[in-house]
C-alpha cells in the first residue's frame, strides 16, 4: 500500500496551470521548399484543422495546406493541381471532424477546394467568380461557410458573397453589397468576413473613404447598408477610413467592427483606430480604442478582432512610433472596455499583432517584436479567462533566423483551450512555415471499472477510458501494486505476468506532448482463480405435500498453490428444483421446498464467487406421491 501511494505521488498531476505549456516551433515547410507567404490558420473545436500558405513551384506560386490531425501537423499538399495560372491571397476555415475550406486567386479568379473530413482528400478547384480579389472565408461549427471578395466590374469593384451549405456554394443576392456602384473591397478597403453561430455572417468594406457592413442570411442580404466611420473625432475631421476587421459571437446581433480612421486638423493628420457596433439593425458610434488623444500620442494602425461564442474577447492595434500592441478588452456581447498595453520591451518594427481564441473562454494575443535589427520574434500573451492577460513568451526560435510578420502571422485554438500560433520565418530562400503549439494539461482518464472489478484471469486486461486530449499523441503509463509495468498508447494493457490471487490496485496516468500530465483514480483489480466448495444433504420425506429441506454447507477457499493468496468470497448460492421448478437464492444453510406432482426432479445447485467462479452440483430426487386420502363413510 505505501509502495503504490508513493508511486502515486510520483506520478501525481501537475498543479493547475495559469498558462498553457508550449512546445518547441515545428518546421512545416522546410527552408528552401519556395515559401512565400502564410495565408492563414484554423482550429476546430475538435482539435482538427489546418494552416495554408504560398509556395513557388518552377517558379510559380501556388497552394499548400498542412492539415492538422490528432495534434500532428501532416506534410504539406498542393491544392491548386491543375491550375497552370499563378495563385494568391489564400486564406482557410473549417469546423469539427477536419473539414476544411479554402478560398484563393488563381489568375485572377476566385476559386474553392474542400475537404469533408481528416481522412478526405480535396476536391479539385471550384471557379466562382473572375476578376476577383481579397478573398475572406469563415465557416461556422456547423459547416455553414462564407466567402467575401471584391469582384472587377465596369466602372469599378463590388464586393460580393457566396455562401456554402455544407453541400455547395451560390452566390448572394443582390450580387453586389456596395453602398453605390463605385471601388469597393480594394486595397486597404478589402472586405472582412465573420459568421455567427446563428448561421449569419457580417461582411464589411472599405469603399470611397468610409467602412460599410451588411449582414447576410444564407443567400439573402439585409437592406441596410450600415455606415461606421463618423464624420470627426475629438473634434478631428474624418480624412478616410479603411482597414476593417470584423467579428462576432453565436449571436449574430452584435458584431464588432475594427476599423482605421485617419483624421486631420486642417494642418495635421493622425490615425486612429476606432470600435464600431451593431446591435440588430442599429449602429453604435464608434469609439477609439487606442487610448491616445487627439494630437498626440503617436498613431494607431492594424487593426484586428476576435470574439468567442459570448462576444468577449480582444480588440488590438499597433500603436505607431512604439511599435507597441494596445489591446481593448471585449464583454459579454461585444461592449469595449479601456484599451490596456499588451508588449513590454524595445520593438524596432510593425507589431502586426493578432488576437485569437482558445476554447470557449481563452484568449490569446500573438505579435512580432524586433528587439535589434534582424532580430525579429514571435512573442504571445494568453488570457486563461479570457480577460486577464498572462506573461510575455516567445514562441519562434532565433536559431531559425528572423520571423517575417509581414508575410503572415496566424494563432487558433480549439475547445479545451489549446492554442497553435503560424508565422513564417528566415531570409530569402530559406523563408519556413513554423508552428507552436501550446498544450493545456490533459483530462485525467478513468478505469472502465472504478473501485473493484473482480477476474477469474490472472493476466486480464487492465483497461481505462481515453484522456480527454485533442492533440497527441499521448502516452499512459500504468502502476500496478506500486511498480511501473507499461507505457503505451492504447488505453489497455495485460499485466507482464500472471498475479496471483487476491486484489491488485492500480491506476494511469496520461501525458501529453508538452509533458504534462493528469492521472487517474485508483482501482482495484481482484483475481480469483479458485471455484468456491459446496455439498449438500437432503433430509425430509421426498414425497408430493411434504417439505425437503436442503443443508448446505459453502465457502471460498483461496488458491493452495500460492501463499498469500486471497479468496473473492461467496457472492451467490441459488438451487433450482428441477422441471420448469422455482429457483431459490439461499442466504444462510437451509432451502425448503414442497413439490406438487410425482416424478424424477434434477435439482442444481451453484455456489458462485465475486469472481465469476462457479461450482455446481446436480443430484436426481424422485418424489413419490403422497398418501391416499382416506375415504369417508356413508351416513345412513
Amino acid at each position: 500500500m505505501l509502495a503504490l501511494a508513493l508511486a502515486r505521488a510520483t506520478l501525481a498531476a501537475s498543479p493547475a496551470q495559469a498558462q498553457p505549456t508550449a512546445t518547441a516551433p515545428q518546421v512545416i515547410a522546410a527552408p528552401g521548399s519556395g515559401v512565400i507567404s502564410l495565408g492563414g490558420l484554423a482550429i476546430a473545436r475538435d482539435g482538427s484543422g489546418g494552416l495554408v500558405y504560398l509556395a513557388n513551384v518552377s517558379g510559380v506560386a501556388h497552394v499548400f495546406v498542412s492539415r492538422l490531425v490528432g495534434g500532428v501537423w501532416q506534410a504539406p499538399q498542393q491544392v491548386d493541381a491543375g491550375l497552370s495560372g499563378p495563385s494568391s491571397q489564400p486564406q482557410i476555415t473549417g469546423t469539427n471532424n477536419g473539414v476544411l475550406s479554402i478560398a484563393f486567386i488563381n489568375d485572377g479568379a476566385l476559386f474553392v477546394t474542400q475537404a469533408t473530413s481528416t481522412t478526405a482528400p480535396f476536391s479539385a478547384p471550384q471557379p466562382l467568380a473572375t476578376g476577383a480579389s481579397n478573398p475572406t472565408i469563415q465557416m461556422n461549427t456547423f459547416g455553414e461557410a462564407y466567402v467575401a471578395f471584391s469582384a472587377a466590374v465596369p466602372g469599378g469593384n463590388d464586393v460580393e458573397v457566396y455562401y456554402y451549405d455544407t453541400q455547395s456554394w451560390a452566390p448572394a443576392s443582390p450580387v453586389a453589397l456596395n453602398a453605390a456602384p463605385d471601388d469597393a473591397g480594394t486595397g486597404p478597403g478589402a472586405p472582412s468576413l465573420a459568421t455567427a453561430g446563428d448561421g449569419v455572417a457580417i461582411v464589411s468594406w472599405g469603399e470611397q473613404g468610409h467602412v460599410y457592413s451588411r449582414r447576410v442570411w444564407g443567400t439573402a442580404t439585409s437592406v441596410e447598408t450600415e455606415q461606421l466611420d463618423p464624420s470627426s473625432v475629438a473634434g478631428w475631421g474624418e480624412a478616410t477610413a479603411s482597414d476593417p476587421a470584423a467579428s462576432v459571437g453565436g449571436d449574430s446581433s452584435y458584431p464588432d467592427i475594427a476599423f482605421r480612421e485617419d483624421v486631420s486638423n486642417g494642418s495635421a493628420t493622425q490615425s486612429r483606430v476606432l470600435l464600431g457596433r451593431l446591435i440588430a439593425e442599429q449602429t453604435q458610434p464608434a469609439v477609439p480604442i487606442d487610448g491616445i488623444s487627439a494630437g498626440f500620442g503617436g498613431a494607431a494602425t492594424t487593426p484586428a478582432v476576435a470574439m468567442n461564442e459570448y462576444g468577449r474577447g480582444f480588440a488590438t492595434l499597433a500603436a505607431g512610433g512604439t511599435n507597441g500592441v494596445v489591446a481593448t478588452p471585449l464583454q459579454t456581447n461585444g461592449v469595449p472596455g479601456a484599451p490596456e498595453g499588451v508588449s513590454s520591451g524595445t520593438n524596432l518594427g510593425p507589431p502586426y499583432p493578432v488576437p485569437a481564441l482558445a476554447g470557449l473562454i481563452s484568449t490569446l494575443i500573438a505579435w512580432q517584436q524586433t528587439t535589434a535589427p534582424g532580430n525579429a520574434q514571435i512573442m504571445l500573451r494568453y488570457a486563461q479567462d479570457g480577460t486577464d492577460l498572462g506573461p510575455q513568451q516567445t514562441m519562434s526560435s532565433a536559431g531559425l533566423g528572423p520571423t517575417d510578420a509581414a508575410d503572415g502571422l496566424a494563432a487558433a485554438g480549439d475547445v479545451n483551450g489549446d492554442a497553435a500560433v503560424a508565422w513564417v520565418q528566415g531570409t530569402a530562400d530559406q523563408r519556413s512555415i513554423d508552428v507552436a503549439m501550446l498544450y493545456q494539461p490533459p483530462g485525467a482518464p478513468a478505469p472502465s471499472t472504478p473501485g473493484t472489478s473482480y477476474t477469474t484471469q490472472p493476466q486480464a486486461a487492465l483497461i481505462w477510458s481515453a484522456a480527454r486530449e485533442s492533440w497527441g499523441p499521448v502516452t499512459y503509463t500504468v502502476v500496478l501494486d506500486g511498480s511501473q509495468i507499461a507505457q503505451t498508447t492504447g488505453t489497455y494493457v495485460t499485466p507482464p505476468a500472471p498475479l496471483i490471487d487476491g486484489p491488485h490496485m492500480w491506476l494511469v496516468q496520461v501525458t501529453n506532448p508538452a509533458g504534462l500530465t493528469a492521472t487517474s483514480g485508483v482501482a482495484t483489480v481482484f483475481v480469483d482463480t479458485e471455484p468456491p466448495r459446496l455439498r449438500i444433504r437432503l433430509v425430509g420425506t421426498p414425497r408430493v405435500g411434504l417439505p425437503v429441506d436442503m443443508y448446505l454447507a459453502y465457502y471460498d477457499p483461496p488458491n493452495p498453490t500460492e501463499p498469500g493468496a486471497q479468496a473473492s468470497g461467496i457472492a451467490s448460492v441459488t438451487v433450482g428444483w428441477g422441471r420448469g421448478g422455482p429457483v431459490s437464492t439461499v442466504t444462510g444453510t437451509v432451502a425448503v421446498h414442497t413439490f406438487t406432482r410425482a416424478g424424477l426432479y434434477p435439482l442444481t445447485v451453484t455456489a458462485t464467487d465475486r469472481a465469476g467462479n462457479a461450482t455446481r452440483i446436480i443430484r436426481y430426487l424422485r418424489i413419490l406421491p403422497g398418501p391416499p386420502k382416506a375415504k369417508q363413510r356413508s351416513r345412513r
